[in-house]
């Protein structure tokens, strides 16, 4: 399969998912509690932890191994099992402890279920990875929708039929099952669920080095609302988590398309000799051109955005939407420094990034946390400055860009973030504050904001006006085509 089509179809897949995801998360948000939310996201989260050490690079392995033999593809299969396995175990017999820790007897069911998706997923991984080693990105494209579009209806299903929070458990389980019988349906020739041991130190090998970041990272994330839900109480949790998820709609929906297309972009001017640094400036002129309008309008139109996609419920969440969107507006350089390092070959610089900020990070989250939900908010603009300090850092020193030249890239983005936020400071200025704010007068500043950000993008010269006008060229193209 061509690369380009590989592109469409993760495309496809990234933005599928990603849809579904955010479909599920702001129906059950309507009806669900922030304490219901709460459970469901520790069980997640201890879940997620313990999945991540499972994997230990399995899959990577398999896709970059010179030769995929059956004896190594067996051997991480077993190698996974054997992980698994003493997981999955601590997993089942932690489960009662950790729901009397929280004071949530409910959780203990949920990690049960949550543990034989553990055992589950140890099956499917090795035929995952010879998938897209083969570069059949058509059957992982069919085998991510189809479980995640029957994980999100389950899910719904069982939230409607009163399972409450063990609706996300009991859906990931029937789902990992599905997910399952594709692999096996799709698996190869030779019988890869045979114990085989001989390649382990392979294996191992590259597993301690390729995961390091994945753990540390992942615990990054899910470290602070482990601590969360003991600090301010699973309710409290709830409510952060969906404030963080409406506050990071930019990054998960406009930029998702752009991510996976900027590591082959970066490879490729890597082996044409050409200056990375410039090419890092240029995708921080794009980044910026539309995360930083989308951010600036998310904090000012927070009330009836959480309006629309929460429900009123979930009001608790807007001061904290407030903060954290404004926080994020310095954290693009993160997403960006990997495929960057990555292309120059300078993939371990991008563990010493994890290294280096995750337990900063983690400690200072779990520490604002005891002075409530607003200051972890608050926090995130101290967090965010440094990973982002960190990472540009790492990449300024690998491609030598100069710092006068980092802030121009950025000068047209907040010409134009400063020009797109007008109709929504009008707005705000009308009624007074942003907590007054309706659903109607939300939806007109908002589709103004977008219309001014298309004017400042074509006065400013910025760029992102070249790339809007070969989409809209290629869009006559195929209409007019359609009407032949």
């Amino acid at each position: 399969m061509s690369v380009r089509r590989g592109l469409v179809l993760s495309s496809i897949e990234r933005y599928g998912v990603l849809a579904m995801g955010l479909a599920t998360t702001f129906v059950t948000a309507r009806l669900l509690t922030p304490a219901d939310f709460g459970v469901a996201i520790v069980g997640l989260a201890i879940f997620g932890i313990i999945d991540i050490f499972k994997e230990f690079g399995g899959v990577t392995y398999i896709v970059q191994v010179d030769d995929a033999t059956p004896r190594r593809v067996q051997t991480v299969f077993t190698f996974t099992l054997l992980l698994a396995l003493p997981l999955f175990l601590i997993l089942f017999l932690l489960s009662g402890p950790i729901a009397s820790f929280y004071g949530v007897p409910g959780l203990k069911q949920y990690l049960h279920v949550s543990a034989w998706c553990l055992l589950l997923s140890s099956f499917s991984s090795p035929v995952y990875g010879l998938l897209s080693r083969n570069m059949q990105f058509g059957k992982l494209t069919v085998l991510s929708l189809t479980t995640t579009i029957l994980n999100s209806l389950l899910t719904i299903t069982l939230v409607l039929k009163g399972f409450s929070y063990m609706s996300f458990a009991w859906a990931q389980l029937i789902s990992s099952v599905v997910y399952f019988g594709f692999c096996v349906a799709w698996g190869p020739k030779f019988p890869i669920y045979r114990i085989e041991l001989t390649e382990w130190r392979r294996v191992f090998g590259y597993g301690i080095f390729d995961s390091s970041r994945g753990i540390l990272n992942h615990l990054g994330d899910s470290l602070p609302f482990l601590a969360f839900g003991k600090t301010l109480g699973i309710e409290a949790l709830g409510i952060y988590q969906r404030a963080l998820t409406v506050s990071r709609l930019p990054e998960r929906t406009a930029l998702a398309g752009l991510f996976p297309v900027l590591q082959p972009a970066f490879s490729k001017h890597a082996r044409e000799g050409q200056n990375l640094g410039q090419s890092f400036l240029m995708s921080v002129e794009y980044v910026t051109a539309i995360l930083w309008p989308a951010l600036v309008c998310i904090a000012l139109l927070a009330k009836p955005l959480v309006a629309i996609l929460l429900g009123s419920q979930w009001t608790q969440t807007v001061p904290l939407v407030q903060i954290i969107a404004i926080s994020l507006i310095v954290l693009f350089p993160i997403n960006l420094a990997r495929p960057v390092l990555v292309a120059v070959g300078a993939v371990r610089d991008t563990a010493l990034i994890a290294v280096l900020t995750v337990p900063i990070v983690v400690t200072i989250q779990i520490a604002a946390s005891i002075y409530g939900l607003e200051a972890v908010a608050w926090s995130s603009f101290l967090t965010n400055a440094y990973a982002a300090a960190v990472s540009i850092y790492f990449v300024r020193w690998r491609t030598k860009f100069t710092w006068p030249g980092f802030f121009r890239s950025m000068r047209k983005s907040a010409i134009v973030t400063a020009i797109s936020s007008l109709p929504a400071i009008a707005a705000v200025m009308i009624v007074g504050s942003p907590d007054l704010l309706t659903i109607p007068e939300g939806l007109v500043a908002a589709v103004l904001a977008a219309g001014v950000w298309l004017i400042a993008i074509h006065w400013t010269g910025h760029p992102m006006k070249t790339e809007i006008a070969r989409i809209i060229s290629h869009l006559t193209r195929r209409t007019r085509g359609s009407e032949i």
